[in-house]
């Protein structure tokens, strides 16, 4: 008998194992065939719209600030052209091996958007790898380039992000989650959103936490394992994303269904929370190690030394003039003055701090008792990851902090929903009313 009931749980686990296995193998298959039928596309078929992109890149800057002064509003063309120039030397005959590769025709003489234009106009032939990214997006941006330039895919990217911002506001709205709502929108303001679609870089990992936090909501009542889902936005992170805002991908519809499931006691919000994580970060760095596999298989060499070697400098490179307490304090520093309106001279910073003020004087002046302890850390803890993955990868923060900063969106959303678990009426918890006198 106790053989048996033994014998139960090692079951269950081989068969939940098996489960996720699978849909780790169905999805990654479905990623990968988007990626190679992009690649199959010849590329006749999108020269006239590659080449208008290119023209249009080699007239901008490399790094140019939407607004002066504003390093949050700093926009990332040189990560475009890259990308684009990749797209261009896919070949139709060896798609595999050319998705795989991701090769790009690469200059030390000019910058990205002249070798990107040289590469169209001049028939540069690809000279540089980089194949420790997937680059999914171009699965999407390949065939868009078929029927739209560049500046076209930037307005259609604009609309669909607002599109999906508007829809999960109204749905939070609907169901009557003020807070969760106020949340998004200040997390959304406080992100700049509004300068994401002017780069292709900053979009996907935005698009995907949308878009997986409007699933959350729509069936956060009736999806009974949430730990596939996330399992599965984590593989399409890291294959679409170009390590811009990845944690906000898990973050936000986390915290939204955290929130959402607090007071079902049977739903286990904290634990179902860690389970899910734990779920996105094995889809995430399974995808990451399945792409270097087949980088391998393609190429027939090991990978790993470059991949290591790049690791090695985005976690612990110097940064030139820069000290080593200024060097960590700074990552921090210089993500969050990134944050609208910190960012936005004296005037700005200023105004931030003053919400910083407000918010804690508020959560503590108003707070009232039965609130959940382990919700409020929960909810802490996951808003400080976007802080451990600066410190974490703080060559990579430090440099790039005026896209890295978005992922804070998720902070501000958790900040807003401590403040409401913290200040939310119980039963029995009416306004006493006043006697007359």
């Amino acid at each position: 008998m106790s053989e048996q009931t033994g014998g139960q749980p090692q079951k269950r686990w081989l068969k939940t194992a098996a489960k996720y296995l699978a849909v780790f193998c169905a999805a990654a298959a479905l990623m990968l065939a988007l990626l190679l039928g992009a690649a199959l596309i010849p590329r006749e078929a999108n020269a006239g719209n590659m080449r208008e992109s290119a023209e249009y890149l080699a007239g901008s800057a490399l790094f140019p600030l939407a607004v002066e002064g504003v390093e949050g509003s700093r926009i990332d063309r040189y990560a475009d052209a890259i990308l684009l120039n990749i797209g261009w030397n896919y070949d139709a005959e060896h798609p595999f091996r050319s998705a795989m590769l991701s090769a790009y025709y690469y200059s030390d003489w000019q910058n990205e958007n002249d070798n990107l234009l040289d590469a169209v106009t001049k028939g540069e032939a690809a000279n540089k790898q980089y194949l420790r990214y997937w680059h999914g997006s171009l699965a999407f941006v390949r065939p868009l380039l078929t029927v739209l330039n560049l500046r076209q895919i930037y307005a259609l990217n604009a609309v669909v992000l607002s599109g999906l911002a508007a829809w999960l506001l109204a749905l939070l709205w609907r169901r009557k989650e003020r807070a969760a709502a106020a949340g998004v929108l200040a997390g959304m303001i406080a992100a700049a959103v509004w300068f994401v679609p002017l780069s292709l870089e900053y979009t996907w990992a935005i698009l995907l936490a949308l878009a997986s936090s409007v699933l959350v909501v729509l069936r956060g009542d009736r999806l009974r394992d949430f730990c596939l889902l996330f399992l599965i936005v984590g593989m399409a992170t890291a294959f679409l994303d170009f390590l811009t805002t990845e944690t906000l991908t898990l973050l936000l519809p986390l915290l939204l269904l955290i929130w959402l499931r607090r007071k079902d006691a049977k739903a286990r919000p904290v634990k179902a929370a860690w389970s899910s994580a734990l779920a996105w970060g094995c889809g995430y760095a399974g995808m990451w190690t399945l792409k270097w596999v087949l980088a391998a298989l393609a190429l027939g060499e090991n990978t790993l030394p470059y991949v290591v070697e790049y690791a090695g400098t985005r976690i612990g490179g110097s940064v030139a003039g820069v000290g080593p307490i200024q060097y960590v304090a700074g990552t921090v520093w210089r993500n969050v003055f990134c944050l609208f309106p910190m960012g936005w001279g004296v005037v700005g910073a200023l105004a931030g701090l003053a919400l910083l003020v407000a918010a804690a004087y508020y959560g503590y002046v108003y707070r009232r008792p039965g609130f959940d302890r382990r919700l409020l850390l929960t909810l802490a803890l996951l808003g400080a990851v976007p802080y451990v993955r600066y410190l974490a990868l703080r060559n990579h923060s430090y440099l790039h902090c005026f896209f890295t900063y978005r992922a804070q969106l998720a902070t501000v959303l958790a900040i807003a929903l401590i403040l409401a678990e913290l200040t939310e009426r119980r039963r029995g918890d009416a306004p006493k009313r006043r006697k007359r006198a």
